[in-house]
């Protein structure tokens, strides 16, 4: 009896063991779908972009008696912020005392302000703002300083130690739903400073990488840093700091180990998927290259980290698929010649077609990029309609405002490409600016000035009874680079004799017949002359082995492209099998790739780097160099081009490169380390000893050109008196003659 009474016992306790077994197995499950709905139902993505995002890296500083700054932040165009908040960060120097204050104002609503009283301190601000959409995609922080030393009229209000800095650190940080996301012209708009560009892995075909660099390229050119990434497989190193993994998915072997945190190496690919589906930050991309290649990782990842969690909840198959379609859509390649707003990691994504690049390039012009209103769009062309006309009105480069008010100084700036604005084969010769000026409360005449990328080309003093007036300035070669800003700033004085009048703004205007005139670009002999060739149909050669590095040798290729002024949209690319050399039979960019019979000036043989003139005189000659490179100007088979060399690991760029100068630069982490022109000719100037835009002698544009009388007014004058005088004892010896023969 005891026996059996005990067996009795024995088998209900295991029994209830079994019970608890499954009931704890069951609410597992419950758990682990309580998860996975709340990665569903999680519908807010938070964004922070600070001023050092946008570039601005140094403190923002307003001094003097009075100053003012508008900074505009991006965030996705026309859809609610959700709590948007302001952070300004900053701080003061009063050391001259006075009445000192400053007020930020948002979209030009004035929300803070502080009257100053200490000789020093901080300005820290957070401060909610309005979460109503914005059509432009940017919030509008405007930051207004005042300083006055004294109580008197026309003191002496010069001051050097009053100020307001503003920090990089100041930020704007707002949530919003991605369901919102309308359009790719929508994601477009919230794309940050440095962009993140998505490909399937370190080693791409020919097709994805083309498509790379041609992205890359048109988002340098819109003024964007891009950095490459990858999706992360098996041994790849993540750091998944900050990644708040659900308790109940802990137990799930894929999401144990990113719940360690730091940096962790990835076993497999369900460790990949479940990055993806915890929205980590290493896989937030802003830009795809969605090949299939990518699109069967994603699927894989998803597909490893499903089969985990089948395991503990059978139900959760539907769940990933859900979050598969609306997280991360990538997992479906596009179709053909398409673009398309999608989500990878949580996040809003442009997915590209690998065969859809080169008009994506197009369509994200200055030109285009705004009529991308729709979800998906299949790219057949987006182009520039070709213009035969050496005149290119200013009006027509972008939608720059023509007018503005002008208390003291006051900048209208446009921009415009070489390859995109202007014909192939082109440069700007001449400005003609038309701008015109209301009368002020002074007696001193407004100046105008004219600058292109900071050289200061002209100015005038400005009648200022509001009519036109033209400002004809000559265009060096040296000013221009693939993109060109023209500058027209704007100077009163603010104030009239003995302080009688208020200071008030009064209007200026640069009119819509103000133009650049063209003219061909002649031979490429350096940076500035090599650009206008390469902008429109060239070649960029890279060896075959890149294909295999492109995490390090994309960003290589983007950089240099967009330096070198090459158009996206016109370029082939031109993959060169190892050792072999190539004639090149339109311009070209060449990377790491031997060009034949191209009388090459600079010679690389690992970190071994000599330089030569065109006479064959060494005058650089090192070795031991490494991460740098270097670039030169050849002619091959009458194609000009540029030719870049690795020196050993070569340079990774920090920041957009410029080649401004010369036909020889040596390339650093931060750009370009030295220039030279080895033609033996003075940098600045070209073969024939001009500047570019300099005219020699006398020519029938000169007749018609303003500038060209008013410049020359005086001794034309002169030359014109004596022209005369010399007529009159012509005319008078032949009276003289004719009174004798009478």
């Amino acid at each position: 009896m005891i026996r059996s009474s005990y067996r009795k016992i024995l088998a209900s306790s295991i029994a209830g063991g079994v019970l608890s077994l499954q009931f704890a197995g069951l609410a597992h499950a419950a758990d682990v779908a309580d998860a996975l709905h709340g990665f569903a139902n999680s519908k807010t993505i938070h964004e922070k972009v600070s001023l050092k995002d946008l570039g601005i890296t140094q403190p923002v500083t307003l001094t003097s008696l009075a100053a003012g700054r508008d900074i505009y932040l991006p965030v996705p165009a026309d859809i609610f912020l959700d709590k948007p908040s302001l952070s300004l960060k900053g701080k003061y120097i009063r050391a001259d005392g006075g009445r000192t204050t400053y007020t930020l104002s948002i979209d030009g609503d004035l929300v803070a302000g502080r009257a100053l009283n200490s000789e020093e301190g901080e300005t820290n601000i957070v401060i909610g703002i309005d979460g109503a959409p914005r059509p432009s995609g940017f919030v509008r922080m405007g930051l207004n300083w005042a300083s006055v030393l004294s109580e008197k009229l026309c003191q002496d209000e010069r001051q050097i130690g009053n100020a307001l800095m503003i920090s990089p650190e100041t930020y704007l940080e707002y949530g919003y739903d991605p369901s919102s996301i309308r359009n790719i012209a929508t994601v477009w708009s919230a794309l940050p400073q440095k962009v993140t560009l998505l490909v399937a892995s370190d080693k791409l075909d020919k097709a994805s990488f083309d498509a790379a660099w041609r992205i890359g390229v048109a988002l340098e050119r819109a003024g964007k840093m891009v950095d490459v990434i990858t999706l992360p497989s098996a041994d790849s190193t993540v750091d998944v700091s900050g990644i708040d993994v659900p308790e109940a998915l802990r137990q799930i072997p894929a999401f144990a180990a990113i719940a360690k945190g730091g940096k962790v190496t990835l076993k497999n690919e369900a460790e990949a998927g479940a990055l993806l589906l915890l929205n980590a930050p290493a896989l937030r991309a802003h830009i795809a290259v969605a090949d299939a290649s990518l699109s069967s990782r994603v699927q894989a990842a998803l597909n490893a980290v499903r089969s985990e969690l089948v395991e503990t909840d059978p139900e959760a198959a539907s769940i990933i698929d859900a979050l598969a379609e609306r997280s991360n859509a990538l997992a479906k390649a596009p179709d053909s010649k398409m673009v398309e707003a999608r989500s990878i990691a949580g996040r809003p994504v442009i997915a590209i077609a690998p065969d859809a690049a080169a008009e994506a390039a197009g369509l994200f012009s200055e030109l285009w990029r705004r009529t991308a209103v729709a979800r998906k769009l299949i790219l057949n062309e987006v182009s520039k309609p070709e213009e035969n006309s050496d005149i290119v009105p200013l009006a027509s480069l972008n939608q720059a405002a023509n007018s503005l008010d002008v208390v003291a100084r006051g900048d209208w700036t446009t921009t415009f490409d070489l390859g995109t604005s202007i014909e192939q084969g082109k440069i700007p010769d001449y400005l003609e600016v038309v701008v015109s000026a209301a009368p002020g409360a002074t007696r001193t005449r407004p100046v105008a000035s004219v600058f292109i990328n900071d050289y200061l080309l002209g100015a005038k003093q400005l009648k200022a009874d509001g009519r036109p007036e033209t400002i004809s300035v000559a265009v060096p070669t040296y000013a221009l680079q693939p993109r060109n800003t023209v500058r027209v700033e704007f100077q009163r004085q603010p104030s009239s004799d003995e302080c009688r009048e208020t200071p008030q703004a009064y209007p200026v205007a640069v009119l819509p017949s103000s133009h650049m005139r063209l003219k061909p670009a002649g031979a490429a002999e350096d940076f500035p002359t090599l650009v206008p060739h390469l902008a429109g149909s060239s070649s960029v050669m890279i060896p075959a082995e890149w294909q295999n590095n492109a995490i390090k040798n994309l960003p290589t290729v983007i950089s240099i492209a967009n330096a070198a002024g090459i158009m996206p949209s016109d370029a082939e690319l031109v993959v060169v099998e190892n050792s072999a050399t190539v004639t090149p039979t339109k311009p070209f960019l060449a990377f790491d790739v031997a060009i034949k019979s191209a009388k090459e000036t600079v010679k690389v043989e690992g970190d071994h780097v000599s330089i030569s003139d065109k006479k064959g005189k060494v005058f650089y000659d090192v070795k031991g160099q490494n991460e740098i490179a270097v670039v030169q100007v050849v002619n091959d088979n009458n194609q000009p081009g540029l030719v870049y060399n690795n020196v050993g690991a070569g340079p990774a760029f920090e920041d957009l490169l410029y080649l401004a100068n010369g036909d020889v630069a040596v390339l650093g982490d931060k750009g370009v380390l030295a220039s030279v022109n080895s033609a033996g000719v003075p940098l600045y100037l070209n073969a024939n000893d001009t500047q570019g835009g300099d005219e020699k002698g006398f020519s029938l544009r000169k007749l018609t050109d303003p500038s060209y009388w008013m410049h020359n007014f005086s001794w034309l004058l002169t030359l014109g008196l004596f022209g005369l005088f010399l007529i009159l004892l012509v005319l008078a010896q032949i009276v003289r003659k004719r009174k004798g023969n009478h």
